[in-house]
């Protein structure tokens, strides 16, 4: 096996790993933003949780953090495979660099 096709099968391991982590924060996601208000379901006098859920808005912080971690170590090793071989950049890489980052942000200021 060449060295080209081992850093490809390992970026590609670096890349599944941490878009999996952000489709598990999208899932976590879910339960951590408050309810929507249905006007049908408050016309039954149905309760809703107003507020963001302090324990699976943490758990989604450091599911970001660590996918945006991950995203960072495979972009600095796309970065040094492509300087030293003749494979090129990822697209999908910085793509959740920046997604992580930016939610990353999001969650800790405004939430």
């Amino acid at each position: 096996m060449s060295k080209t096709r081992i850093f490809q099968i390992i970026l590609a391991a670096l890349s599944i790993l941490g878009w999996a982590i952000a489709v598990y924060a999208l899932l976590v996601f879910g339960d951590a933003r408050p309810d929507r208000e249905v006007g049908d379901y408050l016309s039954r006098g149905a309760t809703f949780r107003v507020h963001w859920d302090p324990h699976e808005t943490q758990l989604l912080q450091y599911l970001i953090w660590a996918c945006g971690g991950i995203s960072l170590v495979s972009l600095a090793f796309n970065f040094y495979v492509a300087q030293h071989s003749r494979m090129g950049y990822w697209f999908n890489i910085p793509m959740l660099l920046l997604t992580s980052i930016v939610a990353g942000l999001y969650i800790h200021l405004v939430v």
